[in-house]
């Protein structure tokens, strides 16, 4: 098995090229010790050895290996047939790199001789070894020696890849990483067995990108998936230790049928044969026949109760075309367009139809389990094996997951004996229900490594396939991935970060690895939030909380960073950089821009302000920015990628047959006011938008004799409330221009009592290209506010010019009330809620982590919390006793204020969020309790019963509303709470069940929000002094690095 050790893998990074979660069989620097360097053997020029006996995809790996290392080193060098008597007989003195399975005569020989062991590979699957040996006349040599071809394959493409060449040399254009010398490391090295027997990708819904692009690059209108095309995904798969590929199969008009692996270049079956391929087909297409050869005109209808014979026929094809190629058949029997089949008993047919399949194997292949079978759960097919339709224990079952990232079912009780055992079909991108995915990459890794890590756990293991689309732009969730299915104990969820830091220096270099894995950490973050395509202007809340304000902030921080890598990159790298960094970050960035501008254009229109139509202008000068990366994208390397990224994705909000994807890039819904026009006089010109409120909306529409102003009263500029423990400390004022732009339009405070309140500006001027200026408001100092201070500060605001004397009163409702020294928690903030991160539990009131089941802080996994999330661990134990893992409890204490007598009590209620998931166990469903206090456990489900849906299968009933959420959000009653301290429990019955983040509402204050308000103020115990407890504690995060007002421009716009 690969070593893991995070505390060398750091300093790796000098190294240059790395092999992400291997240990490391080469060097690039001459050992410092004198003894130690003699030793070293310099392969940079070696000559490569194989034995002629081995199967030609080790011939393939090796001649890719001398092309790979004259790259890296510019030195050319052969590659020859070898035996031991000829290597003993050569008059090059070496060193050499010999490359060969433990069958071959060359390692067999060797291994004769005593000069390698290879008894502790033998009989593995796909298992390699390296050792540096020295041969007769004391020819030095490295050995890379393979129990069987994928074995040997996956070590000479391991050799290549920490010499300095990454797997994506071809399809994202890394660059080489050149050195004049490699060591190879004086040791002996074992490597494998894999996790996941069978693992690699679906190549699927390929209009209008890859089709378009490989036509573009014949120069033909459509042209075949041909062996030069997959020559090349044949050589990424096996570079990333991968060997299992379902071909291209998407069915076309423009030309029909659409592709065919097998018909489309009769040599792709042999070729991948040849390279260590194997080659199934997608979950409905049995048999090895692709459904695009179904004639209907030749052959009649797909029904197996009309059209048995020749239905039958055409199964029987397929087997007889196979061969003795290296095959993975997938039988049962699904409708031509992956709908259900149409048939009265859908059971009784299948079993009718495993039946003939089998018999067919058995006819070509002597037996009905010579071969390896496969029956996908897919969809509605899932149903059946649930209501007791169980194939014979050597047929692969393979659970899918839910199309959006939530695996659907995984192995329980004895399904995980099966010999055939049970494997994981998994998307990437999809075509489909609720909305279509399949633009950019927008898998969150944590959430990716949480469903394989289950998948692994439970016994998934045979099979791992991922519907990756047309390839790219899904490099880097490919590649976590694999090495998860190479080897599943080599990453954790606390290593990701430094992953993307390996995977950042193998493909651009040590140099900026550590900022541009930074950069893909965040990316990961924020996609994780919601899919772009199912991102719409309403997503992100324009008035709660600063959310769509933090989310455009954090995007433009990340675009700025990516922007300043690329101007560092030396020019070799950077076509590089742009494919698998810079136009993934931009293209979002600009996406999310957009889609949060346009929310804020309408808000702004409805407001009446001036600067409405800034937005309207910044938001078309983002539309053409993306097309402009699409451009730059297409220009690149004289055009090698055009058409690539030629997915539409921008949308209307709502229009006919909603599921699919654009079929062109459209901008809608932009709102414009009259800038040449005033505002009704009696409200006057001047606007003000006190933050989370809807007062200036409201006063876009206006009954003088009914609606009190000057100042405004029922839709007055009321602050949310500002305490010692509010989330952030100060509150913002916008002041706007709604009236005739040409005319400027000054503004002042009026100077107010309370000296310990910070406000600035306090005057300003608006006019047309300045239209907006934003008021904060903090009190740097709550030693200077009186103990138990509970009233509502009013700043007047006075504006000239103005037909009637402009007045108004900004409103900010103050409290110092703290909690007794002795508290140590979340004390109630921000007018009366608690916002919570799953992590940030009390360990002091907790069950301690000593305990046989625990919960235990989850990092790098959720995106409604900061600090990941909390789960039950260890992972097995929680399973195996579930009434053991229902008593463990996570404490998170909070204090309640009261502003009425002590014996007044709320109403309060709490909102969770849980990492998504669905019932991976029929014995096990999910639950959650929330209790206060010393209540009861009170164990709920997350999930309600599941119901049949004709396109998506059995689903719960939150799925199609809120699975795009990327959590299920539960509201719970915790019952009438009064004044004090007490203890909000969480408990659960599953380890499977991830908690990002409590809200919990005292006073029924929380707004509406996507991503619900940040976590609030946990203060400590140590700090004695009330004048003091300032929420100094772990909840605090302050403005920081994601602090929202990093991207407001001048005046408040996002230029």
């Amino acid at each position: 098995m690969r070593l893991l050790i995070w505390a060398w893998a750091a300093a790796s990074l000098s190294f240059g090229c790395v092999a992400l979660l291997e240990e490391r069989i080469v060097s690039f620097e001459v050992d410092a010790d004198a003894a130690a360097a003699s030793a070293q053997l310099d392969i940079a020029s070696a000559p490569i050895l194989v034995s002629e006996d081995d199967p030609i995809g080790v011939h393939i790996a090796a001649n890719s290996l001398a092309k790979d290392l004259e790259q890296i080193t510019g030195i050319t060098r052969s590659v020859a047939n070898a035996t031991f008597a000829s290597i003993s007989s050569e008059t090059n003195r070496g060193p050499f790199i010999i490359a060969g399975s433990v069958n071959s005569t060359l390692i067999r020989d060797l291994s004769s001789q005593g000069v390698i062991n290879v008894s502790d590979i033998r009989g593995k699957w796909e298992t390699f070894k390296t050792t540096t040996v020295r041969l007769s006349g004391s020819r030095p040599a490295l050995v890379i020696a393979g129990s069987d071809k994928r074995g040997v394959i996956f070590g000479i493409h391991t050799l290549a890849e920490q010499s300095g060449q990454s797997p994506y040399h071809w399809f994202a254009d890394v660059p080489a990483q050149k050195h004049s010398q490699i060591f190879a490391l004086n040791k002996t090295t074992v490597h494998g067995e894999p996790t996941v027997r069978y693992r690699g990708l679906f190549i699927n819904d390929e209009e209008p990108a890859l089709n378009t692009w490989w036509a573009r690059q014949h120069n033909a209108t459509r042209y075949p998936l041909d062996t030069e095309f997959y020559a090349r995904v044949f050589d990424l798969l096996l570079r990333l230790k991968a060997n299992y590929l379902w071909p291209a199969m998407w069915k076309s008009w423009t030309p029909p049928p659409g592709n065919i692996f097998f018909i489309d270049d009769p040599g792709n079956q042999q070729l991948a044969d040849d390279y260590g391929i194997v080659i199934s087909t997608a979950h409905h297409e049995p048999m090895q026949m692709a459904t695009n050869e179904w004639n209907e005109t030749e052959r009649g209808p797909w029904d197996w109760s009309k059209n048995k014979a020749n239905v039958t026929k055409f199964f029987e094809e397929g087997i007889a075309r196979a061969g003795k190629n290296e095959s993975y058949f997938t039988i049962g029997m699904r409708g031509l367009g992956d709908e259900a089949a149409n048939t009265q008993n859908a059971i009784e047919m299948l079993k009718d139809v495993f039946k003939v399949q089998r018999g067919i194997i058995k006819k070509f292949h002597g037996s009905e389990t010579a071969v390896n079978q496969v029956w996908a759960l897919y969809k509605e097919v899932a149903s059946y094996y649930d209501a007791g339709l169980d194939p014979d224990g050597d047929i692969t079952l393979l659970f899918p997951d839910d199309n959006q990232g939530n695996v659907y079912r995984l192995p329980t009780g004895n399904e995980t004996e099966r010999p055939g055992g049970t494997g994981v079909y998994f998307h990437f991108e999809y075509v489909g229900l609720p909305r279509s995915y399949k633009w950019h990459n927008t898998n969150n890794l944590g959430k990716v490594y949480k469903e394989l890590l289950h998948s692994h756990l439970r016994g998934a293991n045979r099979i791992w396939i991922m519907n990756v689309g047309d390839i790219k732009p899904m490099e880097l969730p490919l590649n976590l991935a694999m090495d998860l299915a190479w080897d599943a104990s080599s990453i954790s969820f606390d290593s990701i970060p430094q992953y993307l830091v390996q995977y950042a220096a193998r493909e651009f270099g040590p140099e900026h690895a550590e900022e541009i894995g930074d950069i893909l950490m965040e990316h990961s973050r924020l996609v994780g939030m919601r899919r772009y395509e199912h991102i719409d202007p309403a997503t992100f809340s324009t008035t709660a909380y600063h959310e769509a304000e933090r989310v455009l902030s954090r995007w433009d921080y990340l675009a700025s960073r990516v922007n300043n890598v690329t101007a560092l990159l030396p020019a070799e790298t950077k076509p590089a950089f742009f494919q698998l960094v810079g136009q993934p970050v931009l293209s979002g960035a600009t996406f999310v821009s957009v889609a949060i501008k346009t929310a804020f254009n309408l808000r702004y229109a409805r407001e009446r302000r001036n600067s409405a139509n800034l937005l309207a202008s910044s938001v078309l000068e983002h539309f053409e920015t993306s097309f402009d990366l699409i451009e730059e994208w297409d220009n690149m390397l004289d055009g090698k990628w055009a058409d690539m990224m030629s997915q539409a994705v921008y949308d209307a909000v709502e229009e006919p047959k909603m599921w699919a994807n654009p079929s062109r890039d459209i901008l809608s819904n932009l709102s414009y006011v009259q800038i040449r026009q005033n505002m009704q006089f009696s409200l006057g010109n001047l606007g003000l938008y006190a933050e989370g409120s809807s007062s200036p909306a409201e006063q876009g529409r206006w009954a003088e004799s009914v609606d009190a102003s000057m100042p405004t009263t029922n839709f007055a500029p009321l602050l949310p409330q500002l305490d010692p423990f509010a989330a952030l400390q100060e509150r913002i004022v916008e002041v706007f221009h709604r009236g005739d732009h040409r005319v400027p339009l000054n503004w002042t405070l009026d100077p107010w009592e309370e000296d310990w309140l910070h406000i600035t500006p306090t005057g300003g001027t608006l006019n047309s290209t300045h239209p907006d200026d934003k008021i904060v408001l903090s009190i740097p100092d709550w030693s200077k506010v009186p103990v138990e201070f509970n009233k509502t500060v009013l700043i007047g605001v006075r504006s000239t010019p103005a037909r009637y004397p402009y007045f108004d009163q900004i409103r900010l409702p103050v409290l110092n009330f703290v909690p007794p020294n002795t508290f140590e928690g979340y004390p109630e903030s921000s007018g009366g809620y608690i916002s919570i991160e799953a992590p940030h539990f009390s360990p002091n009131f907790s069950t301690p982590n000593t305990s046989d089941i625990h919960f235990l802080a989850i990092p790098n996994l959720g995106t409604r919390s900061n600090t990941g999330s909390l789960a039950l661990r260890p992972f097995l134990s929680a399973r195996g006793d579930v009434p053991k893992a229902k008593e463990v409890k996570a404490v998170y204490p909070i204090y309640l204020f009261s502003d009425s007598p002590p014996s007044v009590k709320h109403n309060v209620t709490a909102t969770v969020y849980i990492n998504a998931g669905l019932d991976t166990d029929p014995r096990l469903k999910m639950e959650l309790s929330l209790t206060l206090d010393d209540q009861p456990a009170r164990f709920q489900r997350v999930l309600g019963d599941y119901v049949k849906n004709p396109h998506a299968g059995d689903i719960p009933p939150e799925w199609l509303p809120h699975v795009a959420d990327q959590v299920w959000t539960k509201k719970v009653n915790l019952g009438e709470v009064g004044e004090g301290r007490h203890e909000v429990v969480w408990r659960v019955n599953s380890p499977e069940v991830y908690l990002e983040k409590i809200v919990v509402d005292v006073r029924g204050v929380v707004q509406d929000s996507y991503l619900g308000p940040g976590e609030t103020r946990w203060v400590d115990a140590t700090e004695v002094m009330r004048g003091e407890r300032r929420g100094r504690g772990k909840g605090w995060r302050g403005k920081g690095k994601w602090g929202w007002r990093s991207r407001m421009g001048v005046g408040g716009l996002w230029m």
